[in-house]
């Protein structure tokens, strides 16, 4: 507080200086011939108006600074709250240094939660003991093929790269044995059972897999005796959750139980009428939770070159595309995946454009799904805010940014940002669905801007 009160004290001391200023320069007028002139000549205001001009433009800059930092130090304690890693963008505030008071303490809480936030995710060491004890490889998958759980002795088996948390076993084992090999140990029930397992290189493993019941999945152990491992396990086993049943949405499902799909696009460009898409990315959500286990992400062939302008900003080549599906076999597993959901992102109608594009250019019927944008909800609700960029808007909620500009990061980081949004919608009274398209009408000036751009 000191430090701001010096601040002030400097300010006012430059207001009265400027005052001073104004009034020598009246008092200078008669030695000017202008004895006659007016008391608040044009001399006099133009001074005055300096003098005025300059106190604003220094009390913008130091309040400014107080009302960044002080929104700094709301998302250093949410982070805290909730147990999370502070979003990586602060520390490009903190290197910049020029700090007051409030700044520094979001600085001190964001260290606070990075530390509490990196011990709660150790796995359990007793844990990590046990599994490496087993010298198997240890690998739990989703029932779509996500792996949850590895350990170091199934990373030296089967490749660091291609068994990593959140990334799917086909590439490593062979989709078609693997499904066999589910499907025995489904129809065993908890029973292990022992099979054979190709790899994508066409070896054969000998493993036991075992079905992780209502947790949907299996848990496969491979024996590694001759790998070096360490007492090491990589997890994230809410891979594994899944959503209630998506019931019918209507205006006044709550928004605390509203089953959302929310999804992105990459295409060749910005043209609804012309543009088509090269990727699709999507997340479920219910309320305030995202199941990362649930997602869509599938390269698009487009039918024509991808332009190198937007190759440099998602990075998809025309090499990368030239084996993909065209879109007509990637929309049954879309529409599946929607189905009873509000259709959720950031832009909304851009990729609601593009979707109905590619719909009806294969002659099927399409009616526009439900949807929500956080764009236009953001800019309701700080109607001061000019920054909608999603990941100024990421930052600004504390959401970590990653995989920006791919069809499956950007969804998972407005996924995010969605979730977060909620309690403050609550606050403002938004609470069903129906009061969110209400409140997101307000945001006028956004929404003339997209239909300028025709979405």
């Amino acid at each position: 507080m000191k430090r701001r009160v010096q601040k002030l004290t400097r300010l006012l001391g430059i207001i009265v200086f400027a005052m001073m200023a104004a009034l020598a320069g009246l008092a200078a007028l008669p030695a000017a011939g202008l004895e006659q002139a007016p008391v608040l000549s044009p001399w006099a205001i133009v001074a005055l108006a300096a003098a005025g001009g300059t106190a604003l433009w220094l009390m913008h800059g130091v309040f400014s600074q107080h009302f960044d930092d002080l929104k700094l130090l709301d998302v250093a304690l949410q982070a805290t709250a909730r147990g999370e890693v502070p979003p990586e963008q602060l520390q490009t505030r903190w290197s910049a240094g020029n700090l007051d008071e409030v700044g520094d303490l979001a600085r001190q809480v964001s260290d606070i939660a990075s530390r509490r936030a990196m011990e709660a995710a150790r796995p359990d060491q007793r844990l990590a003991a046990v599994i490496g004890a087993l010298g198997d490889a240890v690998v739990v998958v989703t029932e779509t093929g996500q792996i949850s759980l590895v350990n170091s002795a199934a990373k030296g088996l089967l490749g660091d790269t291609r068994v990593a948390v959140g990334t799917s076993i086909y590439a490593a084992l062979d989709r078609g044995a693997l499904a066999d090999a589910m499907a025995a140990a489904q129809a065993a029930g908890r029973r292990p059972v022992d099979v054979a397992i190709d790899t994508v290189e066409g070896e054969t493993l000998n493993a036991r897999i075992t079905d992780f019941g209502q947790h949907r999945g299996v848990v496969l152990a491979i024996p590694a005796s001759e790998v070096e491992h360490y007492q090491e396990v990589e997890h994230a086993l809410d891979l594994h959750d899944v959503p209630p049943a998506a019931e019918p949405v209507t205006f006044d499902t709550p928004l605390d139980r509203l089953p959302g799909f929310v999804f992105d696009t990459e295409t060749t460009g910005l043209d609804v009428q012309r543009d088509v898409v090269v990727s699709v990315g999507a997340v479920r959500t219910h309320g305030a939770k995202v199941y990362p286990g649930l997602t869509i992400d599938r390269l698009v062939n487009p039918g024509r070159p991808i332009p190198a302008r937007s190759t440099a900003v998602h990075g998809i080549t025309n090499a990368m595309v030239s084996d993909a599906p065209p879109i007509r076999d990637v929309l049954p597993d879309i529409r599946e995946m929607m189905r009873d959901c509000v259709l959720i992102g950031h832009n909304t109608g851009f990729d609601i454009s593009m979707l109905r594009r590619a719909i009806e250019a294969e002659g099927q019927a399409w009616h526009d799904p439900p949807w929500l944008d956080v764009l236009l909800l953001a800019a309701a609700m700080d109607t001061e805010e000019t920054d909608f960029n999603l990941e100024s808007m990421a930052l600004r909620m504390g959401v970590n940014v990653s995989g920006r500009h791919t069809a499956l990061g950007d969804s998972l980081v407005t996924a995010e940002v969605f979730v977060r949004m909620l309690p403050a919608l609550a606050k403002a009274g938004v609470k069903t669905f129906g009061d969110a398209i209400e409140y997101s009408q307000r945001a006028t000036r956004v929404i003339a801007k997209q239909r300028e751009a025709g979405w």
